[in-house]
C-alpha cells in the first residue's frame, strides 16, 4: 500500500474540522472528560432555542447555520458557562481539562484568542482593578464583538457599575461601529439603567399567567390544587408590593429565587405578592420546579428564553434578577444577589407591613 504523500494528509487534516460559508463549526476536546452534554445558547439570535453539545470520548463537533456574527454561551454541567463568538464560516476549537474549566483555551480566530487571553488575565483582578483591564481591552479593540459583550456584562447589566464609564465606553464602541445593530439594541439597555432602576416607575405589563397543579397534604393525603391562568398587569396589586423573580431551570442558583419569594410572601403573611417569571425553553422541567416548589402565585413562561419580548424590553440579562416593587409601582429595589441587594428593602418593607 503507497503511502500518501505528507502534503495530502495536512490537507486532510484541514479539511476534516474546516468551515463553511453560512455556517459555524465549534470543535471540542476535555481531557477528563469521557461522555456527557453541555448545552449551548445565544443572546443575540445565534440559535432559536437551548441546544445540546454531545461529547464522545471527551470531543464535540458542532455546526449551526450563520450568516454573519453572533455570540454563543456553552452552559457546563457546574452551570459555569464559556462564551465564544461566532463568526459565519469559521472555525473555533474548544481545547481544556474537565477539572479545571475556567483555564479552557479557545483558538480560531483572532477574537476569542483574544479573549481567552483577557479571561486569563481577568482572574488575577478584581473591583476598580478589573473595570479598569475590561475598559482597556473594550477601548483597544473596538470593533470586535467581545467588546461589545465585555460593555454589556461589566458595566450595563450589574446594577452598581460606573454610570460614567459605561456612557464613556457605549459612546466609544458606537463611534467605531456607526451602524451596528447590537449596539443599537444595547441602547433599551442602557436607557433601563435609567428605567428599571429603585426610584423609577416600573414600565407597564400585561402577561397571561400559566395554569399550575400543585401537589400538597392535608391530614396526610395527597390533594391536588389548580392555580388556574389569569391575566397579571403593573396594575393587578394596587394595594400591595410585588416582586418579580427572573429565573429558569437551567441556571443554577436562579430557581433559590423562588423559595426567596415564597418566604417572603409568608413572613408578611401575603401582604407582599410575587411573580414567577421562567426563562425555559421546554416545559417538563418548568412543571417538575412549579410542583415541587409549590409555586401558588403567577408563574410566567412564553418559553422564548432570552427572546421574550419583556425580557428583552427590560434589559434582563442575568438570572435570578429581582425587581422589587411597592405599592405606589416604583421600584424599591433590583439586582441579582438577593442578600445584598433586595433583602435589606424587604425586611425594612416587612416590618412596615405587619
Amino acid at each position: 500500500m503507497k503511502k500518501l504523500p505528507l502534503f495530502i494528509i495536512s490537507l486532510l487534516t484541514l479539511l476534516g474540522c474546516g468551515g463553511s460559508a453560512g455556517q459555524f463549526r465549534l470543535c471540542g476536546d476535555f481531557d477528563h472528560l469521557e461522555q456527557g452534554e453541555f448545552y449551548i445558547y445565544s443572546p443575540d439570535g445565534g440559535l432559536d432555542q437551548l441546544d445540546t453539545l454531545r461529547l464522545k470520548e471527551g470531543k464535540f463537533d458542532y455546526t449551526v447555520p450563520l450568516q454573519e456574527k453572533a455570540t454563543y454561551h456553552i452552559l457546563y454541567p457546574n452551570f459555569s458557562e464559556l462564551v465564544i463568538f461566532g463568526e459565519s464560516g469559521k472555525v473555533v476549537k474548544v481545547k481544556g481539562d474537565a477539572r479545571s474549566l475556567n483555564e479552557v483555551k479557545v483558538s480560531g480566530t483572532e477574537e476569542n484568542e483574544t479573549y481567552t487571553k483577557y479571561r486569563k488575565e481577568s482572574l488575577k483582578h478584581s473591583g476598580k482593578q478589573l473595570d479598569s483591564l475590561t475598559r482597556d481591552y473594550i477601548l483597544r479593540y473596538p470593533t470586535l464583538q467581545m467588546s461589545k459583550f465585555l460593555l454589556n456584562k461589566c458595566f450595563i447589566q450589574p446594577e452598581e457599575s460606573d454610570q460614567q464609564m459605561m456612557h464613556e465606553l457605549y459612546d466609544s464602541l458606537c463611534r467605531a461601529n456607526p451602524s451596528d445593530v447590537f449596539l443599537s439594541n444595547l441602547s433599551n439597555d442602557v436607557r433601563r439603567k435609567n428605567t428599571i432602576k429603585a426610584g423609577s416607575q416600573i414600565p407597564a405589563f400585561n402577561l397571561t399567567s400559566r395554569k399550575v397543579e400543585l401537589r400538597k397534604f392535608k391530614n396526610k393525603k395527597a390533594v391536588t390544587k389548580v392555580i388556574d391562568s389569569q391575566t397579571v398587569s403593573d396594575t393587578s396589586f394596587k394595594d400591595k408590593p410585588l416582586l418579580l423573580v427572573f429565573w429558569a431551570t437551567w441556571r443554577s442558583g436562579s430557581q433559590s429565587g423562588l423559595y426567596r419569594a415564597s418566604r417572603l410572601m409568608r413572613e408578611s403573611e401575603n401582604k407582599i405578592q410575587a411573580i414567577s417569571y421562567s426563562l425555559d425553553v421546554e416545559d417538563t422541567e418548568l412543571k417538575a420546579v412549579e410542583r415541587r416548589d409549590s409555586i401558588d402565585y403567577p408563574s410566567i413562561c412564553d418559553f422564548k428564553c432570552w427572546n421574550s419580548p419583556l425580557v428583552q424590553q427590560w434589559g434582563i440579562r442575568e438570572l435570578p434578577f429581582f425587581i422589587l416593587i411597592g405599592k405606589d409601582r416604583k421600584i424599591i429595589a433590583t439586582g441579582t444577589n438577593w442578600a445584598k441587594d433586595i433583602e435589606p428593602h424587604t425586611k425594612d418593607y416587612v416590618s412596615k407591613t405587619e
